[in-house]
């Protein structure tokens, strides 16, 4: 039982053929496989490099959008602060128009019952004197 691989009459065709199919499978490798996976590395590296550019974009475009919401927010801070430090002065004043109304409602009356005791103290002064004179 000869193996036929071992048989130094056919290492000539080996090699040959051996020569033949390496030659073939490195044109072949070269030629349609290597150029396939080269276009495939560049256009991932493209996208790659388009992807990191477009999310520096987005990263710029938020913090822009960041910065005019914080300004806005800052803007609507100071407004709103503004229109309640003027509801609290306009409160104020018709808070100390009031008072003083009320202050001169109160003077009015208590000139009023100040008048009344006095006439009521004429009232009864006349009437002991109308008693006590005999009439």
């Amino acid at each position: 039982m000869d193996l036929p691989q071992f048989d130094s009459s056919t290492f000539s065709s080996q090699i040959f053929w051996l020569l033949l199919c390496s030659l073939f499978l490195l044109f072949f490798v070269r030629g349609v496989f290597l150029p396939r996976v080269v276009y495939v590395l560049e256009m991932r590296e493209k996208r790659i490099a388009g992807d990191a550019a477009r999310t520096q974009e987005i990263k710029t475009a938020t913090a822009k959008l960041q910065a005019e919401y914080s300004e806005k927010m800052q803007q609507n801070r100071e407004n709103a602060a503004a229109k309640q430090m003027a509801k609290l002065l306009e409160f104020n004043e018709l808070r100390s128009a009031q008072i003083a109304q009320a202050q001169q409602v109160f003077h009015r009356k208590r000139l009023a019952i100040e008048k009344r005791q006095v006439l009521n103290i004429d009232i009864k002064q006349n009437f002991v004197k109308v008693l006590l004179s005999g009439r």
